[in-house]
């Protein structure tokens, strides 16, 4: 950001928070901005959204407000000074949403290490968002699997066939599994441990209307997911299974959620594959890469 871009930033945010900065300093750069800041030798978080994201980002700061009320463990979210978790701004013809939250110290999670208390904090994170009275997007075949499918044809990959055979039958097996409230991106990255062991979920961005069972399973995947490893299996099986039980105190699962835990990680592969091509452009693989995936998903259907 230019000298300009940084002082015009820095105004608008001490012009609408009741919180005064001097600067932000750049943490990275993706489907938002992030920034660091510090007043008073207090450390906040910036995020700037940008105009693809706009309304997935207003939907999911409304659902951490929630949360937050809830005494949900999720980063505090700053209100501005007219009480609102968020602020918008017109810019160039284009809406931008800036959200600024307190600054959690610590790190990412590891579930083989914190199994229990992460299944403790998704039954806590299911249960409680049964009561949310907001909207949810509502995600079935074509986002989960059809728009994989509609890249693959587009790019005109000579097995497309195979991997819509593979979809349709994957997807008869799990598409009449309890819908509820699902995070949808329930990877390590996503629960931040402080140094004292709490645990708090972040980036409510894919938030929707899913199975509820997809967020266990993602978190509990440890597949290597560019190369087959007949290891990942039992090692995946064994955080969920610790999981569970602690799961289980707080919100409710069926047998047959427990039995689809496997096709939901093959789910994930084609939902995930979507997004890194519709994120990067469609030249971003090549069919070879394509034919390493099949393969992966072949050899795992076979496996389990």
């Amino acid at each position: 950001m230019s000298g300009d871009g940084w002082f015009s930033m820095t105004e608008l945010i001490n012009k609408n928070y009741p919180v005064h900065f001097d600067n932000f300093d750049l943490v990275r750069d993706g489907g938002s901005t992030a920034y660091s800041a510090i007043s008073d030798g207090r450390k906040y978080f910036l995020r700037v959204i940008k105009p693809a994201f706009y309304d997935t980002a207003i939907k999911a700061a409304e659902i951490q407000v929630f949360l937050q009320q809830k005494c949900f463990p999720v980063p505090p979210i700053i209100f501005t000074k007219d009480g609102k978790p968020y602020l918008k701004e017109k810019r160039d013809n284009n809406d931008y949403l800036y959200i600024l939250y307190e600054y959690v110290e610590g790190e990412e999670s590891e579930p083989e290490n914190d199994a229990e208390k992460i299944g403790e904090l998704l039954g806590k994170l299911h249960s409680t968002m049964k009561k949310y009275g907001g909207e949810l997007i509502k995600r079935d075949k074509q986002f989960f699997i059809g728009r994989y499918i509609d890249i693959l044809k587009k790019k005109q990959y000579a097995k497309t066939a195979e991997f819509e055979r593979y979809g349709d039958a994957l997807w008869n097996k799990i598409k009449d599994l309890p819908r509820g409230y699902c995070h949808g991106d329930m990877y390590c990255g996503n629960i931040h441990k402080t140094p004292d062991g709490k645990l708090y979920i972040l980036d409510f961005d894919t938030s929707c209307e899913g199975f509820p069972v997809y967020d266990l399973a993602l978190i509990c995947n440890k597949t290597d997911y560019f190369n087959y490893d007949e290891s990942g299996y039992d090692k995946s099986k064994t955080v969920f299974e610790r999981m569970l039980p602690e799961y289980q105190k707080h919100s409710t699962i069926s047998q047959a959620e427990i039995n689809a835990f496997y096709d939901l990680i093959a789910l994930y592969h084609f939902a995930l594959q979507a997004t890194i091509i519709e994120l990067h452009g469609i030249d971003c693989v090549d069919s070879v890469f394509l034919d390493k995936q099949l393969d992966w998903l072949c050899r795992w259907r076979e496996q389990h």
